[in-house]
C-alpha cells in the first residue's frame, strides 16, 4: 500500500519558466532576437517571458516545442509549477500580515464575550474581524481608531488601547444601528428615568431587556457591551442622528451599584447636552463642567437630594439600616452602599453583601452579520496600497486569490458570487 507523507517538502522558491528558456538560448547560441523572430512575436514579449513578467501561455508552448525541441508539456509544466510557487509566496505574506494584525487585537476576550465567533484559521479570523469592524481594510481601520482616541485625549486613561476601545465602541454601534428606536423623546426618556429606579430591585435577567425596550420606545439605543482588558471605559454616548441617541454601557467592574450609576451619568449626558457631541466615561473623572453635571444628574436622580440627606444624617449604617432606607427611598440596598462609599460615608470594606453583581456576557447577544456583504480578503485587499499596515506595497489582484479559492472551497460559493 503506498504511503502518504503528511510531511512533505513544499519548496517557497518560484524560478520562471523564463530561466529555462535563457539558458537555452546560451547554449544554442541564439538571441532574444532571433528567437522571437522564429516565434514570430515581438522581442518584448520574449523578453518578459524570460523575465517572468509574462506568463508562457499553451500556444508559446508549443511554438517553443517546434523551435527548440522541448516538448509543450514540458514549458506548461514549468509555467504551472511556477504560478503555483508564486501563489503559495502571496498566500504566505498575506498570512504573516493577518497575523501580525490579529495580534494587535484582544481576539481571546472578544471570542470569549461573544464579539466574535472562534475560526480555526487567520485568515478567516481576520475577514469576520473586518466585518466587524465594518470597514474595508485594517488601513481603513487605522483612520477609525484616530477617531476614537479622539473621544478620550483630555482623558487620564489616554494610555488605554485604542484598538480594543475602538471594537467596543463598534459593537455598541452595531448593536444600535439594528436596534429600531421611536424618535427621540425628551419627556418620555425622563418618565423612563423616574421608572428605572425600581429596576434596580430586579435581577439583570429581568431589568434588562425591560430597560433596553423602554430606552428603545423614546429614542435611545441602549447598548450592553462586556468590558474588554484595556478598554477601561464604563460609558460611552453620541447621537447617531437627530432622533436616535446611543448609550453604551459596559461591566466593567462587575457592580450593578456602578452599572446603574453610569447609566444615569449616559443620561444626564443625552439630556442636558449638546447632539453634536460625544461622551466617554472611564472612572467619572470630573474633566469639566459637563462631566460635573452629569455626575450631579445620576446621584440626584438615584436618590432625590432631600432624601440623601435625611440618610447621611442616620450614620453610622447597619444591614437592617441600609435595607429600612431601600424601602422608603424606593431604591435598592446597593446603590445605597455605592452611593455611601462614593461620599465616604462607608468604608469599601463594609456592607459588601450588599452589593449585586453584573454581567453583560451572560445577556449579551452575538453579532448577527447575516446582513454584511460576504467578501473575501482576496477582494478586500486587491488593488489596495499599504497592505495591513500601510507601508506603501500595493497587493495585485492575485495576492489574496489563494484566500479566495480556500474560502470557495470552504464555504461552496465561487468568487463570481462575492459582492464588492
Amino acid at each position: 500500500m503506498a504511503r502518504t507523507d503528511t510531511n512533505q517538502y513544499t519548496p517557497n522558491i518560484a524560478s520562471a519558466p523564463g530561466r529555462t528558456l535563457a539558458a537555452l538560448l546560451v547554449e544554442r547560441g541564439m538571441t532574444q532576437t532571433e528567437l522571437a523572430q522564429r516565434l514570430g512575436i515581438a522581442h518584448k514579449t520574449v523578453n518578459e517571458i524570460i523575465r517572468g513578467k509574462n506568463p508562457l501561455t499553451h500556444d508559446t508552448a508549443l511554438a517553443l516545442e517546434r523551435v527548440l525541441g522541448v516538448s509543450a508539456g514540458s514549458w506548461n509544466l514549468l509555467e504551472s509549477d511556477y504560478r503555483e510557487a508564486l501563489a503559495r509566496q502571496r498566500s504566505q505574506n498575506a498570512f504573516d500580515q493577518a497575523k501580525v494584525w490579529l495580534s494587535e487585537f484582544p481576539i481571546k476576550d472578544m471570542v470569549r464575550t461573544g464579539y466574535l465567533s472562534q475560526r480555526v484559521s487567520v485568515e478567516d479570523q481576520a475577514e469576520e474581524l473586518l466585518r466587524f469592524l465594518r470597514v474595508a481594510s485594517p488601513v481603513e481601520w487605522n483612520a477609525q481608531r484616530d477617531v476614537v482616541q479622539g473621544y478620550y485625549r483630555h482623558s487620564s486613561k489616554q494610555n488605554s488601547d485604542a484598538n480594543a476601545l475602538g471594537v467596543w465602541i463598534q459593537r455598541g454601534d452595531n448593536l444600535a444601528r439594528q436596534t429600531a428606536c421611536q424618535p427621540f423623546s425628551k419627556s418620555q426618556f425622563a418618565r423612563v428615568l423616574v421608572d428605572a429606579r425600581s429596576y434596580t430591585f430586579e435581577p439583570q435577567d429581568v431589568f434588562l431587556p425591560r430597560l433596553t425596550e423602554a430606552c428603545r420606545s423614546c429614542g435611545v439605543a441602549l447598548a450592553l457591551v462586556p468590558a474588554l482588558p484595556k478598554a477601561s471605559v464604563c460609558g460611552f454616548t453620541r447621537w447617531l442622528s437627530p432622533d436616535k441617541a446611543l448609550l453604551q454601557l459596559s461591566d466593567r467592574y462587575k457592580r450593578a451599584d456602578i452599572f446603574w450609576f453610569t447609566f444615569y451619568h449616559e443620561a444626564g449626558h443625552i439630556l442636558k447636552h449638546g447632539k453634536k457631541e460625544v461622551f466617554m466615561e472611564f472612572d467619572h473623572e470630573a474633566l469639566n463642567e459637563k462631566e460635573t453635571e452629569a455626575d450631579q444628574f445620576a446621584v440626584d436622580s438615584l436618590i432625590p437630594p432631600g432624601l440623601f440627606a435625611r440618610l447621611a444624617a442616620d450614620a453610622p449604617f447597619n444591614r437592617d439600616k441600609i435595607i429600612r432606607w431601600s424601602q422608603e427611598i424606593g431604591i435598592a440596598p446597593h446603590i445605597i452602599v455605592g452611593r455611601l462609599r462614593r461620599e465616604k460615608l462607608l468604608p469599601h470594606t463594609h456592607l459588601s453583601d450588599l452589593l449585586t453583581p453584573i454581567d453583560l456576557t451572560t445577556a449579551f447577544v452575538r453579532y448577527a452579520d447575516q446582513d454584511t456583504p460576504k467578501r473575501t480578503l482576496a477582494d478586500v485587499f486587491a488593488g489596495r496600497t499599504g497592505g495591513f499596515h500601510g507601508g506603501g506595497t500595493a497587493w495585485s489582484e492575485g495576492t489574496g486569490r489563494a484566500f479566495t479559492d480556500a474560502m470557495d472551497e470552504k464555504y461552496g460559493r465561487s468568487s463570481d458570487e462575492t459582492s464588492a
